[in-house]
């Protein structure tokens, strides 16, 4: 399971703050759209880390809206906190003193010069711009130990420090509490030691984390225009998340994972409204100490049906691959033993065969994630996909878009590897008689799962009749979009158009 770097959520939170608490104010309908242009130029940038961590991990929504956190209990006291970081930063008495000094006109907005806009920008003068301040005053943000230290310092550390300090508070939830280790001592150490590797900015938002208070609110709705979608300018998007129901959990290593014992609704505080109870039905668990559970550091993966569902797994990088046997396998079903022997090729179904059994809804659950096309393409008469199979990876299996362009070419698609080792498709094609040739589509610009996928499919090890290596093409997804416009008339024609989007053989 992969971790988030602390300071990539930093750097966000920096940009929200400069866009939010600007002075003077920016229009309503650009602030929207600066905050959420922000958004999704950091969820893209950092895609990858958050589909490759583990599916139920709260931690980057948590760290993002501390102000729900109303289950949780830090027992921050004001002299306690203080001299929790004079001890950590090793501060003398002129540095205390300068850092009590700063403490005057608490809550108010100070001028702090802006070098990169060239002005001063108003900046809310709380405990986390209190504590930036002392600690480049003492020169964190120099220090050799910090320089490379802080880049170290994850998003799941913190929670997990975080959620240990609340669970020994009587004042946090049952939830919360049901998570506490009898062997945890010394909890306040352990966030000590995380101030200690971080950088002034870091520094600030931790602070900010803990009191709960960020200044602004973080939006949950985020608007997503029509530059970063398909869709016309018309057709507004709007992409949102959730952070109440979300469930604690506590990590022990690499992969362990400890749920709560006890789950009980969580409060939200408003502006306009008050207090709220989430419709969060309360579970209470056999008093057990709690137990260690260690998944698997992949999930496992599902086939997908498009007309049952149409969400993307885009979590390919903790996918599980499904036990497929190998070829020669024992494990491999196949016809009853008949007085002449099977070959090869009449143990393989035709596309004819494969539309009747999808046609007759067959329970079989192999057939489902086969998708047989018409074979006949809409462009040409002579389209280059005519004796193709292809294989989408989890993370594009239901773009709409690419089901279209498949679609209009009229091709054979599977949605899952399995089909790939029962010998249940087309060995070649009915109308040419040339070999079947297997394509893999995948998306290029994700690194992580396009790696998995191809490692997935190598695993398998597929052989021909004769005992060669079958290999199979991985290209990326845009060759067909390509292909389609070169067919329309749309596009020039490029002599290397499918070495520009081959990614390689498997």
């Amino acid at each position: 399971m992969k971790s988030l770097p602390f300071y990539k959520v930093c750097k966000l939170l920096d940009e929200l703050e400069g866009l939010i608490c600007r002075f003077p104010p920016l229009l309503p309908k650009l602030l929207k759209e600066k905050v959420s242009d922000a958004w999704i130029r950091w969820f893209k940038l950092h895609r990858d880390t958050l589909d490759a961590m583990y599916k139920d991990d709260p931690s980057v929504l948590f760290t993002l809206k501390p102000e729900v956190l109303d289950d949780r209990d830090y027992n921050v006291d004001k002299v306690a906190f203080e001299r929790f970081l004079a001890r950590y930063f090793y501060m003398t008495v002129e540095q205390r003193a300068t850092f009590k000094k700063l403490e005057e006109g608490d809550g108010t907005l100070v001028p702090v010069w802006n070098h990169k806009a060239g002005r001063d920008d108003l900046v809310r003068n709380d405990i986390g711009y209190r504590v930036q301040c002392i600690m480049k005053y003492i020169g964190r943000d120099t220090n050799q130990e910090t320089v490379f230290a802080h880049m170290k310092v994850t998003v799941q550390e913190i929670e997990d420090t975080l959620i240990t300090i609340a669970a020994q508070n009587e004042g946090s939830s049952a939830t919360i509490k049901s998570l506490a280790d009898p062997n945890d001592r010394d909890t306040w150490d352990r966030l000590g030691q995380i101030y200690s590797r971080l950088q002034s900015s870091q520094g600030k938002w931790l602070t900010r984390i803990i009191h709960k208070d960020f200044g602004f609110q973080v939006p949950v709705d985020i608007l997503v225009t029509a530059v970063h979608t398909s869709f016309p300018r018309d057709l507004e998007v709007k992409a949102k998340f959730d952070v109440k129901n979300l469930i604690p959990i506590r990590r022990r290593g690499e992969t362990g994972i400890i749920m709560p014992s006890v789950i009980q609704p969580r409060r939200s505080f408003t502006k306009d409204q008050g207090t709220q109870t989430v419709a969060l039905p309360s579970v209470a668990r056999p008093a057990k100490s709690p137990q260690l559970i260690s998944p698997p550091p992949r999930r496992q993966t599902r086939s997908l049906v498009l007309s049952d569902s149409t969400i993307s797994s885009l979590n390919v990088m903790q996918t599980l691959p499904q036990k497929i046997p190998s070829i020669g396998s024992e494990n491999i079903e196949v016809p009853q033993k008949t007085p002449t022997r099977l070959t090869h090729r009449s143990r393989r179904m035709s596309l004819e065969q494969l539309r009747s059994l999808q046609k007759s809804k067959s329970p079989d659950p192999l057939t489902k994630t086969i998708f047989t096309g018409t074979g006949q393409c809409k462009q040409t008469t002579n389209c280059a996909f005519h004796n193709a199979i292809f294989i989408l990876s989890p993370c594009i299996s239901s773009h709409l878009w690419l089901i279209d362009l498949l679609q209009s070419h009229g091709a054979t698609y599977i949605t899952s590897l399995v089909p790939l080792t029962r010998k249940v498709l087309p060995k070649r094609c009915p109308k040419t008689g040339k070999r079947v040739r297997k394509i893999a589509l995948v998306e290029h610009g994700r690194t992580h799962q396009t790696i998995a996928f191809m490692k997935q499919i190598g695993a398998l090890r597929l052989t021909r009749s004769n005992g060669k290596r079958d290999w199979i093409e991985t290209c990326d997804w845009r060759l067909l979009e390509k292909i389609a416009g070169l067919e329309k008339g749309n596009e020039s024609v490029e002599v290397d158009i499918w070495e520009r989007h081959r990614l390689g053989t498997v």
